[in-house]
């Protein structure tokens, strides 16, 4: 069996300003999130080291790296796995990757028969998944970016379909009301979703855009 990890690290830096998040066991010791306007190469390891400064943790504490595989920003997908990956290394400890968009509806999914997952992915772009509880949410669809206009058009005709949606494009839903606001803090689901299965390594998700 696979020791569950004590702290867990996650690592989230290609959607909007990006997050991170301090785990232990299950339950989250802090969070921070990013600004969209700045840089996340500058901002990422600093804050990485002002949290676990800040709650008082060494970096030889630390069980498990969580880091998202996208989708997002192509330079901020890459600046988090290498990070992740430096860590790993200097560390000698664990590192766990999955979809952002898989690590958000394992934590909402479950909740809903038709979700669709929603996160930003740069200017008027969104890139949205389909799941279907099975009982535990399965994607239907491939990951795709499209226009916020057609994500609002799909919420306001699909009333069935529960929108998962990231708070920076909440706004565009509010005529809609089917969805769920699930925070900015998207490392915090990365995290949870590595923790319970600390052997995942997702791909990194380089998606174009189709429009």
């Amino acid at each position: 069996m696979i020791e569950k990890p004590n702290i867990t690290l996650a690592i989230e830096s290609a959607i909007n300003g990006g997050s991170l998040s301090l785990l232990r066991g299950n339950s989250e010791i802090t969070g921070w999130v990013g600004s969209a306007s700045l840089s996340r190469a500058e901002d990422l390891l600093p804050n990485i080291d002002r949290l676990l400064r800040e709650n008082e943790i060494a970096t030889r504490d630390i069980d498990l790296i969580a880091v998202s595989a996208g989708p997002g920003s192509f330079t901020g997908i890459r600046i988090g796995i290498a990070t992740a990956m430096g860590l790993k290394a200097g560390l000698g400890i664990r590192m766990a990757s999955v979809s952002a968009l898989d690590a958000v509806a394992t934590q909402f999914g479950h909740k809903h028969d038709h979700a669709m997952v929603a996160v930003p992915v740069g200017r008027d772009a969104v890139c949205v998944q389909r799941y279907e509880k099975n009982p535990e949410p399965d994607a239907s669809t491939e990951p795709a970016n499209i226009r916020q206009s057609e994500l609002s058009t799909i919420a306001r005709h699909e009333r069935e379909l529960i929108v998962l949606a990231h708070s920076s494009i909440v706004e565009i839903l509010a005529d809609a009301g089917n969805f769920v606001d699930v925070g900015a803090n998207i490392a915090r689901y990365v995290g949870l979703a590595c923790i319970a299965n600390a052997e995942n390594t997702t791909p990194p998700m380089f998606i174009g855009k189709s429009f």
